[in-house]
């Protein structure tokens, strides 16, 4: 059984060597055959030599493409559209900047055969230099992660940097990430994985099935937090139109709204607290989004030049 290890890149050719090397060192499964389909988003193709370069010490197939069209959306679309010519098995995807455990797929299966999901997913950790978790009041990335209590947990949608899924899924509705989300930045693997999630596949989380990566620096400060809160904020009120259509959707943006402009409130109280002023950011930056969202997303540009 054949799976597509998908990693989409953009000038960052140290960390995706990193990546790439990550793969090599997996855990091997005995019946799967890993090939990896890397596509370099780039202008200039800047990753092409240095992989060229480690190929032989990498023991997968790597199928090199370059996709000219700027943003993720063009860049997953593109690993979508190789795949389907290679007809993979199971398909993951994983940033450039992540480094995967190395039981990553062995905790897959074993999770795939404890609850017989289509869609598995796991957590990104993420590393200082010295491979030490990062404080939570430093580290403001901190906040969008997901928290739960149990080991395993059903869930509704999967982030693109860590997610394992039957090929058949999205060939049998033949999906592609959405391009009216392209140049806003975040969240097109969301609405992604949302709709498969709608059309009753099911998606577990697993502490287990992990990556790790790097802080980048311009998340370590809170204009990055009230920023990435506003967007998510908008892009809330997009998915939730293209889930449930325009009067239901917009009915449930202005519910959440609401939730958030009180969850704002809260903290205003305790705004000289930092780790509350963190929250009340947050939560306030998210409500303004919802708020205003129906209106801006169009307008919205965080296309990386």
């Amino acid at each position: 059984m054949k799976l597509a290890i998908c990693i989409c890149t953009y000038n960052r050719n140290n960390s995706l060597i990193k990546c790439l090397r990550s793969v090599n060192r997996l855990y091997k499964i005995s019946n799967i055959k890993i090939e990896i389909i890397l596509v370099d988003n780039s202008i200039k193709y800047s990753s092409f030599k240095p992989v060229k370069e480690i190929k032989k010490s990498i023991k997968y197939k790597i199928i090199q493409l370059h996709e000219k069209r700027r943003g993720i959306v063009y860049a997953r679309n593109r690993c979508l559209k190789e795949a389907k010519k290679t007809n993979p098995k199971f398909i993951s995807f994983f940033d450039d900047d992540c480094i995967i455990d190395r039981f990553w797929l062995k905790n897959v299966f074993k999770a795939k055969k404890y609850t017989n999901a289509e869609i598995l997913t796991g957590p990104q950790i993420p590393l200082s230099k010295g491979s030490s978790i990062k404080s939570d009041l430093i580290n403001y990335s901190y906040f969008f992660e997901k928290k739960y209590g149990n080991n395993i947990n059903r869930v509704n949608w999967a982030a693109s940097n860590n997610v394992f899924l039957e090929y058949e899924v999205i060939k049998r509705h033949n999906l592609l990430f959405d391009k009216t989300l392209n140049k806003f930045g975040i969240g097109e693997d969301q609405l992604f994985f949302s709709k498969l999630n709608g059309y009753g596949y099911k998606i577990y989380w697993n502490k287990n099935i992990k990556v790790f990566e790097t802080i980048h620096r311009h998340r370590q400060n809170l204009s990055w937090l009230i920023t990435r809160s506003f967007r998510l904020g908008v892009l809330g009120h997009y998915i939730d139109m293209s889930i449930y259509g325009k009067p239901t959707g917009f009915v449930i943006n202005y519910l959440k709204c609401i939730y958030y402009f009180i969850k704002a409130s809260i903290y205003i109280f305790l705004f000289f607290n930092s780790k509350f002023k963190t929250q009340l950011l947050n939560y306030f930056s998210r409500f303004y989004g919802r708020l205003v969202g129906p209106f801006v997303l169009k307008k919205i540009d965080f296309l990386r030049k």
